[in-house]
């Protein structure tokens, strides 16, 4: 395993982990680092060079000082032991010349002194740590011999001056010493005329010795100043190395929320320098593409509710809220001389019978295939919904006879059923009856409409099935099919025709019933089971279903109690129920009455409810506060499901079995349901997913998050006594094969 010294350096390695990496020589911190580093080489080689220069010049002036200031001592020195001589200095004070009466040397001064000249040399040498010589001019010659040396006793050498010098004038500079060469200062010895004599020469050394130091000094210098580059070097490239250590990690980090890679947190944020400022920017940076990301989401699941709320998840049709929508705008339009509609609603003939024999999958693909035949059959300008269950509506763009293109349209869609449709290997057949309204003007009521068309179809029914009527007046009273309901169920609820079934609720990751959902059921005297399809609605319209649904929560709560107390029970409620001032009361008497713990009961609430007052919404909190659970079922059907989860005391979402029922065949569906699962985690909801009737639903549901399923492949509805006997004998066995 690899070992890293420090936070960052783990962060940086992981960030790099799978990266393609910069070539070096590429890399911001290479480029920065070569210009810094050429920038102090060629400072450095600027300023040695200036410096060797200066060394050289320096070196010369040096020599020079000592070689005049050797001279200076020297004549000092023979001036004061021999009194016969005189000199001859510069402006600046510099001896320039000796002018003797006699030869320095001669046996004369010798006598006179006591001293012979290599002895005089000798004392000024003492002081100048150097050679002196003291040369004799060859008569007639410009040579020159020695005549005394201040160290050691060879005579006779010879000088050799540089040709540009003159022998009468002080010289300092390089010269021949008997082929030997040296730095001198050259003091000529003139007599009294003027004449040249000799020469007073000291050295300061030979010119090897001299070269030598001064290469000496310079190599140390070299060396040195090469020492103090690679160490300036180095550290540039240490202190760089440091500087610009994150800026591939923030690199990375850049990239990755390039590709919408938000999750890991960029490193280096508590630097306090234009890095670590650089890195609070990228993850500013990142928070912020986080949050846009989430709100897509969000669109993307209000866009889609909305859709949903306007379309029929089966078949992708407008519902009754769109159709409505649309069928008011275009009432509108005909006042400002738009075209005139027709509207028609449609009936499938014997479709209860095939969705209760072949089964609900059955009877969705028979919707799904009945609506294409439907859409092929519209002109642009029309358009055909889907009310619920087997009933469809249409709004027919009228271009000259209503009556004419109504029966048109009508008989096209009548002869396109005569074609069987085959759903799951098997053939199908099936008609459809419709009823139309063409009074429609301008101010028209919808429901109204509506009513007339409804009241159209119930006579094409009454009279044969797979045929058409038009809207007459005169036909509300012998042709409201829902005239009959209403009067029956009265009468139902009198006589106990009404029964309860309930629906199993599974925990999907442990397979067990965890609660029960109350289903009503009506066993007409006469017209044997009648689909809550077609009694609710009418009992929602009549008011009749605030009786009914007392009935349901009291019986429900008493059946409650024979049900494994660790189980709810699950209650729909309608909107009117929720109208009424008194229906919390009415909750808790029922409670009361069958001792039913209020954490066991759960009120369903359906999506399409529109309005919910702020009474209502308190009375909904108050019976929330009592422990009872409060779910919103259907979600995802209804154009308000989103706003209900934020004003609403809502403790679960039931998952529509529309979204359910294609999650293996349509990725939008799985997206959906994914979505709407992670919008309820989000808010700490409970969820359920409805109409479960295979084992690729279950595990789907499962692995992406949810807690509650319900439908036919986990329990179908039974009475009470049914339920009993299941639960204790046969859900055992049922969880076994289901691999709990």
């Amino acid at each position: 395993m690899v070992e890293y010294a420090n936070k960052d350096e783990r962060e940086v390695a992981d960030l790099h982990a799978g990266q393609t990496r910069l070539v070096w020589y590429h890399s911001l911190f290479w480029k920065i680092n070569v210009f810094l580093v050429s920038s102090v080489v060629l400072a450095y080689v600027m300023g040695a060079t200036i410096g060797w220069v200066m060394v050289e010049r320096d070196s010369l002036e040096q020599w020079r000082r000592q070689a005049e200031l050797n001279a200076q001592v020297t004549s000092s020195a023979i001036r004061s032991i021999y009194t016969f001589i005189a000199i001859e200095s510069g402006d600046d004070g510099q001896i320039t010349k000796i002018i003797s009466e006699r030869p320095l040397g001669d046996d004369a001064s010798i006598l006179d002194t006591g001293f012979n000249p290599a002895d005089v040399l000798g004392l000024a040498a003492s002081q100048t740590k150097n050679n002196i010589w003291l040369f004799q001019k060859s008569s007639g010659q410009q040579a020159f011999t020695s005549s005394a040396e201040a160290f050691g006793s060879s005579n006779g050498l010879d000088l050799s001056l540089p040709d540009y010098t003159n022998p009468s004038h002080f010289f300092v500079g390089f010269a021949d010493v008997d082929k030997v060469r040296h730095f001198i200062a050259y003091v000529p010895v003139v007599n009294l005329k003027g004449e040249l004599q000799g020469a007073l020469v000291t050295t300061i050394g030979e010119a090897d010795a001299l070269q030598e130091s001064q290469n000496k000094l310079l190599r140390n210098s070299f060396v040195l100043l090469l020492t103090i580059l690679i160490l300036t070097g180095a550290a540039v490239t240490l202190i760089m190395r440091k500087v610009f250590k994150p800026v591939p990690a923030l690199v990375s980090a850049l990239s990755r929320i390039a590709r919408d890679d938000t999750r890991s947190v960029t490193p280096f944020q508590n630097r306090h320098d234009e890095i670590g400022r650089f890195a609070v920017a990228i993850e500013t940076l990142r928070e912020a593409v986080v949050e846009r990301e989430h709100l897509r989401q969000v669109r993307d699941v209000a866009k889609h509710m909305e859709h949903l709320a306007h379309h029929d998840a089966l078949t992708g049709l407008p519902n009754r809220t769109f159709f409505g929508k649309k069928l008011e705008e275009m009432i509108a339009g005909m006042g400002e001389g738009g075209r005139r509609v027709n509207i028609m609603l449609l009936d499938l003939d014997r479709f209860k019978s095939i969705n209760d024999g072949l089964g609900h999958a059955s009877g969705d693909a028979l919707l799904v295939s009945f609506a294409e035949r439907l859409l092929s059959l519209m002109r642009p300008g029309d358009i055909a919904a889907r009310f619920g269950g087997d009933e469809f509506a249409i709004i027919q763009a009228v271009r000259k006879d209503s009556l004419v293109e109504a029966s048109k349209l009508a008989s096209s869609i009548i002869r396109s059923l005569t074609r069987p449709f085959m759903l799951l290997g098997k053939e199908v057949s099936v008609g459809t009856s419709i009823g139309i309204c063409t009074e429609v003007a301008v101010g028209s009521e919808i429901s109204e409409l509506l009513k007339k068309a409804d009241i159209a179809l119930y006579a094409a029914k009454s009279e044969g099935r797979g045929t058409f009527r038009f809207f007459k007046q005169g036909m509300e009273m012998s042709g409201e099919r829902g005239h009959v309901l209403q009067h029956d169920l009265d009468a139902a609820l009198r006589n106990g025709e009404f029964e309860l079934h309930y629906q199993p609720i599974f925990s999907v990751s442990k397979l067990e019933p965890v609660g029960f959902e109350a289903l009503l059921r009506w066993h007409h005297s006469k017209l044997g089971w009648v689909s809550p399809a077609d009694f609710i609605p009418v009992a929602e319209k009549t008011g009749q279903i605030v009786a009914i649904g007392e009935w349901v929560l009291n019986k429900a709560c008493s059946d409650a109690a024979k049900l494994p107390p660790d189980t709810f029970l699950a209650v729909n409620v309608s909107p009117a129920q929720l109208q009424q001032g008194n229906f919390a009361q009415k909750v808790k008497s029922a409670l009361f009455t069958h001792g039913l713990p209020a954490n066991r009961l759960e009120l369903e609430l359906t999506e399409s409810v529109q309005i919910c007052s702020l009474e209502c919404r308190e009375m909904l909190a108050g019976l929330r506060a009592l422990g009872i659970g409060i779910a919103l079922d259907d979600f995802g059907t209804g154009y308000s499901g989103i706003s209900y989860l934020l004003t609403l005391p809502i403790t679960k979402i039931k998952i529509d079995r529309s979204f359910v029922m294609h999650l293996q065949e349509q990725a939008e569906s799985r997206t959906v349901v994914a979505n709407l699962l992670q919008l309820a985690k989000g808010l700490g909801l409970e969820t359920t997913a409805e109409g479960i009737e295979t084992e690729y639903q279950l595990q789907f549901v499962r692995s992406v998050g949810c807690t509650l399923g319900q439908g036919f492949h986990l329990g179908r509805p039974a009475n009470i006594k049914e339920l009993q006997h299941t639960y204790n004998d046969f859900y055992p066995r049922m969880v076994s094969s289901l691999g709990a």
